[in-house]
């Protein structure tokens, strides 16, 4: 089996596999238990919150998730079952699901997008004229870090400098970046991460918080800073804790993005290109067919890739990605995704060129 879906999901490294298993036989108590061995188990808590923050350089409070989307819910409904005086979301078009999905929740604020300029991205002069003129009254700002369909890094360190500059809350899904880009955490209130896109387990993620930003969402919740409920899955944080650290991207990705951009048949397959991009993701628009047929036919030669986030079932697309697709006349149906890995070797790559220059 060829895996060029990393964008997906992501293997278990070795080392995480350790960690979780000498941390569930040695270390499987309650950390909320009174006794010894609660206290034990709650240090490891505390060690992992000291390593992500070491990871960062950075001083957040954590709160674990059981993914990504988790976390992202958690910090909108942290910044939004309170702001009774204010009224805007500012966000982009490029979001996970999981952060429209938190919106929805939260009717009674009025959803605003960043401006985009004439290639469908965001204007920071524009943006900052908007969070100048309408600053008392945002409640929070979201933004995905990479986009997860094209690769494209979104301007964090920009608008962050905006929104501290008016004290207003700053959130970014660092799902698909952790590990891969430097994060400018300095600018941000608060950021997520999902253990699977780093080789680390499945189930498990992280809220990383500004203590001074936490509130209680629910008098009822009374586990992990009155964030959630639940136990705290201590060896699947303990593994994730120690995939992040030890991931590290490889020169080889570049390479390979560098091959499969130029080696593409250009009479039916057309690279989407940004600057900045992350060099794992490559968004691929298709002439003559659409992308379901291609990722079919790649997957009778044992090959994965994919037409949609995973979290859609395969086939949803942002608003944003869509309204790039159109501005270069295509339709959504034309498009695929081939994310790269440190695991991706040059064979598969040779492999799902040949095979890819060959569907008609």
């Amino acid at each position: 089996m060829i895996n060029l879906d990393y964008a997906a999901t992501s293997p278990m490294s070795a080392s995480a596999m350790q960690r979780y298993f000498d941390t569930n036989q040695k270390f499987y108590y309650n950390s909320e238990s009174l006794h010894s061995g609660g206290d034990m188990v709650k240090d490891i808590v505390h060690n992992c919150e000291n390593a992500l923050n070491e990871y960062f350089t950075d001083n957040f409070t954590l709160v674990t998730s059981t993914s990504g989307s988790h976390a992202n819910e958690m910090a909108l409904n942290n910044y939004l079952y309170h702001e009774s005086n204010k009224t805007i979301v500012l966000t982009s078009k490029f979001e996970h699901p999981s952060v429209y999905a938190a919106l929805h929740e939260h009717a009674r604020y009025d959803i605003h997008y960043f401006p985009e300029d004439e290639t469908g991205m965001i204007d920071l002069t524009l943006t900052e004229q908007f969070i100048q003129q309408y600053h008392e009254t945002i409640a929070c700002v979201s933004c995905v870090h990479v986009s997860s369909e094209t690769g494209y890094i979104f301007p964090i360190e920009q608008i962050g400098q905006l929104t501290n500059q008016f004290n207003i809350p700053f959130h970014i899904d660092a799902v698909q970046s952790a590990g891969k880009l430097r994060i400018p955490t300095q600018y941000v209130t608060s950021l997520s991460i999902s253990g699977h896109k780093f080789f680390g387990p499945k189930g498990i993620g992280a809220l990383l918080i500004r203590e001074e930003a936490l509130r209680i969402t629910n008098p009822f919740y009374h586990h992990e800073h009155h964030m959630r409920n639940g136990t705290v899955d201590v060896p699947s944080l303990v593994a994730m804790t120690q995939a992040l650290i030890d991931y590290k991207q490889s020169d080889t990705i570049q390479q390979f993005n560098h091959k499969i951009i130029t080696t593409l048949d250009p009479a039916l397959y057309v690279p989407m290109k940004f600057e900045p991009q992350l060099k794992n993701i490559i968004p691929i628009l298709i002439n003559k067919t659409d992308g379901q047929y291609i990722m079919q036919q790649l997957s009778q030669h044992n090959i994965l890739i994919s037409t949609g986030t995973a979290c859609g079932h395969g086939t949803m697309h942002s608003r944003g990605l869509e309204t790039l697709i159109t501005k270069q006349s295509y339709s959504v149906h034309q498009y695929i995704r081939v994310s790269l890995s440190t695991l991706t070797t040059e064979e598969e790559i040779n492999t799902f060129l040949e095979v890819i220059n060959q569907i008609t």
